[in-house]
C-alpha cells in the first residue's frame, strides 16, 4: 500500500492555498491512468475476453472530460496566490523522501505561475488530440493503449504533476471519525498491528472521499460520464486493499481463528463487490445516451462501493476491538440486517407477484410481475450473492418477450420456486440469526475474541 508523504491537515497550507484541489488533481490522475489500461476499465467478462475487437471511441470521451476538468482545476490554482502556491511546491520537494526508479528529477522554475501555466498549456493540448480522436468512427485497443503511454508518461515527467503520482495525500478526516479510529487502534498491543491497521483504515477512508467526490461529480448531465475516471481508481484502490488484508494482516493470525476467518471474509467481500460494479453496473454507460439511466448507473455503483468501504472499516473496526460500535463509526450506515431484511421483504413480494400471474395469467398481472422485477433488479438484488444475480437477469429477460401471457405459466413456476429458494438462503445469513450486537455498557468489560461480522 502507498506510504503517506503530505499530512492530513489543510494547516500546511494558507486560507488561499486550496488542499482540496491538490486532494481532486490527485484523484483524476490517478483515475486516468487506470482507465487508460484493460484491467480497470468497466467491462464484462466477455469484453474483456474479446478486448482487441471493442471500440474505444467512447472512452476517449470520457478522458478528454477528464483532461479538461483537470485543466479547469490547475486554472483555479493560478488564481490562488503565487507566493502561497510557490511556497507549497517547494515544501513537497523537502518532503519526498526519494523519488521513485526511472522517475526524472524535479526541476525548480523560479516561478509558480510559469510552471502551472505549462501544465495548462499540455492540458490543452491532450485535450484537443483527444477531441479529435473521440469523433473517429473506430479506435482499436493498441491505439488506445499507446494514448495512455504518451499522455501518462508525459504528465508523469511533469515537476509538479509527476509527485502527485507517486505520492499519497491523505484524507481530511473529521473529528469523530479520528476518534472512533483512535479508539480501534489504542486497544491493540502490538505495535506492527497499529501501524498496518492505520495505513489501512486511512486508505478506506480516503476510498470513502473519492466515492463522495463522485456523488458531486454525476451531478451534471454533460460531465457525470468522467466518474468513470474515479471508478476505475476505486477498482484499483479495492484491489490494493484486499492485497494488503491477504499479506500483511491475515498472516499475523492463524487461518482458523476467529480474527484469520473475519480477514478473509473482508477480503472475499472486496473482491465481489468490485466485480458487480465493475463487471455489470457500470458496462457499457460510457456508450449510453440516456442521462437518467447514466445517472441511476453511476448513483448505484457509489451506493454499493460507499457500502462495502463502510462494511469493511465497521469489520476491522470490530475484529480488533470489541469496545467500538461499528454504527457509531458511520452513523448514517445501513447494516448489513438492515439490507438483509429488505432484501428478504422483496423477495417475498416477488413471490406473490409470481403467485398472482399464475392465478390469473393475464396482461395485467404479467406486467405487474415485470414491473416489480425491474424495480427489485434496480434495487435489492444487489444485496444477492453476486452468482445469482444472472439468474435474475435471465427471467427479467425471459418475461419481457412480447408472447402471450399464459406462456410464461411455466418459467412463473420456475421462478417462484428460486425466490423460495432464495429467501431460505437469506434467511441463513448470520445477521438475521443473531441478536443484532450492542456495544459495551458503561464498566462493562468486553469480552475477548467476540464473534467477527459475516460477509455473506
Amino acid at each position: 500500500m502507498p506510504r503517506f508523504t503530505v499530512l492530513e491537515t489543510s494547516a500546511l497550507f494558507s486560507n488561499r492555498m486550496k488542499y482540496d484541489y491538490l486532494f481532486e488533481m490527485e484523484m483524476w490522475l490517478k483515475g486516468m491512468e487506470r482507465f487508460l489500461t484493460i484491467d480497470y476499465l468497466p467491462l464484462s467478462p466477455f469484453e474483456r475476453s474479446h478486448a482487441s475487437l471493442k471500440n474505444y471511441v467512447e472512452e476517449v470521451g470520457v478522458l478528454r472530460a477528464g483532461v479538461n476538468h483537470m485543466a479547469m482545476l490547475t486554472t483555479h490554482l493560478l488564481g490562488e496566490g503565487k507566493e502561497d502556491l510557490a511556497s507549497f511546491l517547494l515544501y513537497l520537494d523537502s518532503q519526498v523522501g526519494r523519488i521513485p526508479s526511472g522517475a526524472p528529477p524535479a526541476r525548480r522554475r523560479t516561478g509558480a505561475e510559469a510552471e502551472l501555466a505549462l501544465v495548462v498549456e499540455k492540458l490543452d493540448d491532450f485535450s484537443k488530440i483527444l477531441d479529435e480522436l473521440s469523433k473517429t468512427a473506430f479506435l482499436p485497443l493498441q491505439t488506445y493503449l499507446s494514448l495512455g503511454r504518451i499522455v501518462i508518461g508525459t504528465l508523469k515527467q511533469d515537476p509538479n504533476l509527476g509527485i502527485l503520482f507517486h505520492e499519497n495525500l491523505r484524507p481530511v478526516l473529521d473529528r469523530a471519525s479520528k476518534e472512533s479510529l483512535q479508539r480501534v487502534l489504542s486497544t491493540l498491543n502490538d505495535p506492527a498491528h497499529k501501524g498496518a491497521l492505520a495505513a489501512l483504515f486511512v486508505q478506506l477512508f480516503k476510498a470513502l472521499r473519492y466515492v463522495e467526490m463522485v456523488r458531486t461529480t454525476i451531478g451534471s448531465p454533460t460531465t457525470r460520464k468522467r466518474a468513470l475516471l474515479v471508478f476505475s481508481l476505486l477498482r484499483g484502490e479495492a484491489d490494493a486493499l484486499a492485497e494488503f488484508v491477504t499479506k500483511r494482516l491475515a498472516p499475523r493470525f492463524p487461518p482458523e481463528s476467529p480474527a484469520g476467518e473475519a480477514l478473509e471474509r473482508v477480503v472475499h467481500s472486496l473482491e465481489q463487490e468490485i466485480r458487480k460494479v465493475m463487471e455489470v453496473e457500470l458496462v457499457d454507460v460510457a456508450v449510453m445516451k440516456d442521462p437518467g439511466l447514466v445517472l441511476t448507473r453511476l448513483e448505484d455503483a457509489g451506493g454499493l462501493l460507499r457500502d462495502l468501504f463502510q462494511q469493511t472499516v465497521i469489520g476491522l473496526a470490530e475484529i480488533f476491538s470489541t469496545e467500538v460500535d461499528g454504527r457509531g463509526l458511520f452513523p448514517d450506515y445501513r447494516t448489513r440486517r438492515e439490507q438483509s431484511q429488505r432484501l428478504r421483504d422483496d423477495l417475498a413480494l416477488l413471490v406473490r407477484r409470481a403467485q398472482t400471474y399464475q392465478s390469473g395469467p393475464d396482461k395485467r398481472s404479467l406486467l405487474e410481475l415485470v414491473t416489480e422485477l425491474e424495480a427489485f433488479r434496480r434495487g435489492s438484488m444487489k444485496y444477492l450473492m453476486y452468482k445469482d444475480w444472472s439468474l435474475v437477469e435471465r427471467f427479467l429477460a425471459g418475461f419481457s418477450r412480447e408472447r402471450p401471457p399464459r406462456a410464461f405459466l411455466p418459467a412463473a413456476s420456475q421462478f417462484e420456486v428460486f425466490l423460495k429458494t432464495l429467501i431460505r438462503e437469506v434467511g441463513k445469513r448470520t445477521v438475521l440469526t443473531e441478536p443484532p450486537r450492542r456495544a459495551p455498557r458503561s464498566g462493562e468489560v468486553p469480552t475477548p475474541g467476540g464473534s467477527a461480522p459475516r460477509y455473506n
